[in-house]
């Protein structure tokens, strides 16, 4: 249900997107530092780096690190406490049929718990336990299976 609701408010998001000028973030808590490089980072390096990490910068974008996630890109990542008017999650929640949904098609996307600690962070508040071992547990299966597929020919 929650997923749902979280769907939903992303979805009016990216419907009703429009860049703002960037606010001046508050700095992270320890706290949500050590989340961070818990839950999220994990999840940015098996789902967004290989298009906006060091190799590539999509957007001009970059999540391969905390202080490039924070800077954005051509626009605002996000701000803490504003999921709403978070570009970021706006693609993430978008329906896998839209044109600018993140992952691209082509890519395994994200997980509805991955999705719901994402939300979290980006809002603000704690990632509750259960739901932070959750996504834990979808980014290493996403990384296992990536290590797994064949590798494209060049």
């Amino acid at each position: 249900m929650r997923a749902l609701l979280l769907f939903a408010t992303a979805t009016l998001a990216a419907a009703t997107y429009t860049p703002k000028k960037p606010e001046p973030a508050k700095p992270l808590t320890a706290a949500q530092k050590a989340e961070y490089a818990k839950v999220i980072q994990p999840m940015f390096d098996a789902h967004c780096v290989s298009c906006h990490g060091p190799k590539k910068e999509k957007g001009k974008l970059r999540l391969d690190t905390l202080e490039a996630t924070l800077k954005g890109g051509k626009n605002p990542t996000f701000v803490i406490g504003k999921p709403n008017s978070s570009m970021l999650l706006s693609r993430v929640f978008l329906d896998r049929t839209a044109g600018d949904v993140m992952p691209p098609k082509a890519e395994k996307p994200m997980t509805e718990k991955q999705k719901e600690a994402l939300y979290a962070f980006v809002e603000g508040q704690p990632i509750p336990d259960e739901l932070a071992k959750a996504a834990i547990a979808d980014t290493k299966a996403a990384l296992t299976a990536a290590k797994a597929a064949p590798k494209a020919k060049k």
